[in-house]
C-alpha cells in the first residue's frame, strides 16, 4: 500500500486510480528487487550470504547440542542398567552362597546322623553278641 502513495488525510492509499481510463490498481507483486549501485548489490550479497552461514551454524549448533544430550542420556541410562545388572548379579551370588552353606550344613548333619545310627547299630550288635556268647 506504500507503493500508491498518501490521501489528503496522510492516510495510505489502497489502490491507485487512473483518470484517463479508469484503471485501478490494487495491488503489486514485486518479482525482483536489485540495487543499482555495485557496492550496495555486493554488500547485500554478502550480508545475505553471511546471514545464510550463521543461520546455518546456528542450525549445526543445536543438532550437535542436541546429539550430545541425547548421548548423555543414553550412557545415563546404559550405567544404571549396569549397576542394576551388578546388583542383581551380586543378590545371585549371595543367594548361592546361603544355598551351598544350607546344603554343607545338611550334608554335614547327615553325615553325622548316619554316624551317630551306624554307632548305635554297632554298639546294639556288639550289645547282643555279648549276650549270645554269654
Amino acid at each position: 500500500t506504500a507503493v500508491f502513495g498518501k490521501d489528503k488525510d496522510g492516510e495510505l492509499k489502497k489502490a491507485l486510480k487512473f483518470s484517463a481510463n479508469n484503471l485501478v490498481i490494487t495491488n503489486i507483486d514485486v518479482q525482483n528487487i536489485e540495487p543499482i549501485d555495485l557496492n550496495m548489490r555486493e554488500s547485500l550479497s554478502k550480508s545475505v550470504q553471511m546471514a545464510i552461514e550463521i543461520a546455518t551454524s546456528s542450525i549445526e549448533a543445536a543438532a550437535k547440542h542436541e546429539a550430545k544430550r541425547i548421548e548423555q542420556a543414553a550412557k545415563g541410562l546404559l550405567e544404571r542398567q549396569k549397576l542394576l545388572n551388578e546388583k542383581e548379579a551380586e543378590q545371585a551370588r549371595n543367594t548361592l552362597l546361603e544355598l551351598q552353606s544350607i546344603a554343607a550344613a545338611v550334608e554335614s548333619s547327615g553325615q553325622a546322623k548316619a554316624e551317630a545310627q551306624a554307632q548305635a547299630e554297632k554298639l546294639l550288635i556288639e550289645g547282643q553278641s555279648a549276650i549270645e556268647l554269654a
